[in-house]
Order: structure tokens, then C-alpha cells, then sequence
């Protein structure tokens, strides 16, 4: 066991078994010392590795199965906008990590596109999910939002960033769901930032699905407040789960909404006070234990 007293990293080297030597025909105790050295510095190494492992620290060289991933996606406004009823382009800084058809927000508008170029949505529809338009001048923020297509339709939460994984992934040819390569009990945890345009509040539930399948007793219920002084009403929700998985399943976050019009949004860096980015939703999920 060694730790780098530069970088705070605990290393626990496991042990690697000796080369011994072919035993000779007849008794040599030169054999049986050397015999008995090589073993001794094996035990040795088992010894060690046994007490880093069960030591304060040990645990920290231990690696879990893992994955963590969020969606954030926000740029600016290249071109003002004039009015809400402008159906012409939205061109911003760029458009990379935005899905290829969606909502976006601008201040307290919603806007649905039906397309997209390296610089440009396309295929607008103005105020989307009871939202107010507006004129929206150069310079200004732009960010993702996922609603769903309407009261009574339920929408699976895509993720457009892995912060980690080990084990753990985003299916490549659907991100919204959560893929385990091994199996096991894991301690899923999620937060969603929600939004409501609407001069009412709303409800919207929240569920897990494992393999495309509701899971029972997942299910929470979150009331959004309605726009109130100049702007949207919002509201953070979060809880955690443990699932058991087994190797190749996959996980989804699911979401509803009552009234059809609350979305999950990213609110975009703050300059009064500075803050960072607030992604529309978070996930993590941390193997727990073996399954048997």
C-alpha cells in the first residue's frame, strides 16, 4: 500500500504470486530455504494487501460500478429577436448538445423547433406550454428544456452528458435510458429543475421504468408553482431508490405533467449573484451490493 502524499491517492497493490523453483529429486535444504523465503514474501503481500483493505482508508481504493449524467444544454443568442410572432430561425452560438428537434427557453418563453443547423433551430413555434412571447435581444441565453407532448402522454427524460461511468452507461442509441453491465443492487438518485410558464400551478409526477417497464412504488408527485413576480414559477425535486438489476438492463426517468405544460428545463449560468448552471436534470447510480 503506498499513498502520494502530493495528490492524497491511496494505492493498494494485490499481491502477485512467486515463481517458485522445480523441486530437486533428493532433499536440499538450500531448496526448502528458498522455498520458504519466496512464501514468506508472498504471505507478506497478503498481509499488506489484507490490512490496507480493512484499514479507515481502504475503501477508497476500491472501485464501484458507477455512472453519473446530467442535461444541460445552453448557448447564446447570435440575432435578436423581434416579437413573439416571429417564426423565422433562431440562430445562436451553436446548437452542439441540443437534441435535433425540441424546446428550447429564452428568458420566459418556451419555443418548440423542428430542426436544427450547427447555428440555427428551425421550424419554430413561438410560445409553447402556456408560455408569453417576446422580443429577446442578442447576447442572451438560450437553454434546453423537455416537456411532454400533452397531459395525458408520459415523456422519458433523455441525458446529453456523462460526467462518469464505470459499468454503468448511457444506451448510444437512446439516451434515455441508463445501461448496467453488471448486475447487482444500485442506489439510483436523481434532480429534476422544473419549470411552469402558466398562471396556475401545476402537478407533475415523477416514476422509474426498468426495461421499459413502470416500477412499482416510484412514483412521486411535485406541485410547481405558477409565474409569479416577472417570471417562471420553478421548483427542484429529488429522491433516491435502490433497484436490483441485473446484467444488460436498462433504467429511465420518467415524467408527467397535469396540466401538460410544466417542463424540465435548464436555467442558465446566473450574473446577479454569479452562479453556474442549474441542468435539467441529474442522474447518478452507485453499485450498493451483489445481488446473491
Amino acid at each position: 500500500m503506498a499513498v502520494n502524499p502530493q495528490i492524497k491517492t491511496l494505492t493498494i497493490r494485490p499481491p502477485k504470486a512467486p515463481n517458485l523453483l522445480v523441486a530437486p529429486v533428493q532433499y536440499s535444504q538450500l531448496y526448502v530455504d528458498q522455498l520458504n523465503n519466496a512464501l514468506r514474501l508472498y504471505f507478506n503481500q497478503i498481509d499488506n494487501f489484507g490490512a490496507g483493505l480493512l484499514n479507515g482508508a481502504g475503501g477508497a481504493a476500491i472501485r464501484f460500478p458507477n455512472g453519473a449524467f446530467h442535461q444541460d444544454g445552453y448557448t447564446t443568442l447570435t440575432n435578436a429577436i423581434p416579437n413573439s410572432s416571429s417564426t423565422a430561425n433562431i440562430v445562436v452560438g451553436s446548437t452542439t448538445g441540443f437534441a435535433s428537434a425540441g424546446t428550447i427557453l429564452i428568458g420566459n418563453e418556451l419555443i418548440n423547433y423542428t430542426g436544427k443547423t450547427a447555428t440555427s433551430f428551425t421550424g419554430i413555434t413561438r410560445s409553447v406550454y402556456g408560455s408569453t412571447g417576446s422580443s429577446h435581444a442578442a447576447g442572451v441565453y438560450v437553454s434546453e428544456a423537455q416537456g411532454v407532448a400533452s397531459a395525458s402522454t408520459a415523456l422519458a427524460i433523455p441525458f446529453d452528458t456523462t460526467d462518469t461511468s464505470n459499468q454503468v452507461a448511457l444506451d448510444p442509441l437512446d439516451n434515455t435510458k441508463v445501461v448496467f453491465s453488471v448486475a447487482g443492487y444500485y442506489n439510483i438518485q436523481f434532480s429534476v429543475q422544473l419549470l411552469n410558464c402558466t398562471s396556475s400551478i401545476d402537478n407533475a409526477t415523477l416514476w422509474f421504468r426498468q426495461n421499459t417497464n413502470d416500477i412499482a412504488n416510484t412514483a412521486g408527485i411535485v406541485s410547481v408553482p405558477a409565474k409569479h413576480a416577472g417570471g417562471v414559477g420553478a421548483a427542484i425535486v429529488s429522491w433516491n431508490l435502490i433497484v436490483a438489476v441485473d446484467a444488460g438492463d436498462n433504467i429511465q426517468l420518467m415524467m408527467a405533467s397535469n396540466s401538460g405544460n410544466t417542463v424540465a428545463a435548464t436555467y442558465p449560468p446566473g450574473t446577479a449573484p454569479t452562479h453556474p448552471a442549474s441542468p435539467s436534470v441529474i442522474l447518478t447510480a452507485t453499485f450498493v451490493s451483489a445481488l446473491y
